[in-house]
């Protein structure tokens, strides 16, 4: 296979796996965990904020989710009591979104699920070698479409670890 027909295929195999996964996931997790994959994703951002708190916007930013439906699904959060939102003192244009103790315990409850799902679908077929490559691709995809949020700078190239350990 030539190496553009090669590429094209990766990325169309990338088109038609990707939404699988999520959809699959997405499903275990609401099932499981009474979360969406969003829901989990944001739980588990907020828990690891300083605080357990971001900004509407930093949020948005860190989940890769539109800022109008971010808003939707932080008054669903809310309504659960998952999170609490609060107007910044400082700013007050902006809102905080803060991680509540049952929010914590809704991520930690759903952790289980979404950890063995992803090692039962993902990592279950994931070398080390296809570990980096995966991480070289997509973090230059990364760094190329959003290279000035700082959210997402951990997933650059230049700040990926030069070689994944490998297991013996």
């Amino acid at each position: 296979m030539a190496s553009e027909n090669f590429a094209e295929h990766a990325f169309l195999t990338l088109l038609k796996g990707h939404p699988l996964l999520v959809n699959h996931l997405d499903a275990a997790l609401r099932k499981d965990a009474e979360l969406s994959l969003i829901e989990y994703g944001m739980l588990v951002t907020l828990s690891e904020a300083p605080e357990r708190r971001l900004t509407m916007a930093e949020l948005a930013r860190a989940v890769v989710y539109s800022r109008s439906g971010l808003t939707t699904l932080v008054d669903s959060l809310e309504r659960r009591g998952l999170i609490v939102r609060e107007r910044s003192q400082t700013d007050r244009r902006s809102w905080y979104t803060t991680l509540t103790d049952d929010g914590l315990t809704a991520r930690r409850a759903a952790e289980p699920v979404y950890t063995g799902f992803l090692h039962d679908h993902v990592l279950a077929h994931l070398t080390p070698e296809r570990a980096e490559a995966i991480a070289a691709v997509y973090g230059a995809v990364i760094a190329d479409l959003a290279p000035d949020w700082p959210e997402l700078r951990q997933y650059h190239p230049s700040e990926q670890p030069t070689a994944i350990p490998h297991e013996s």
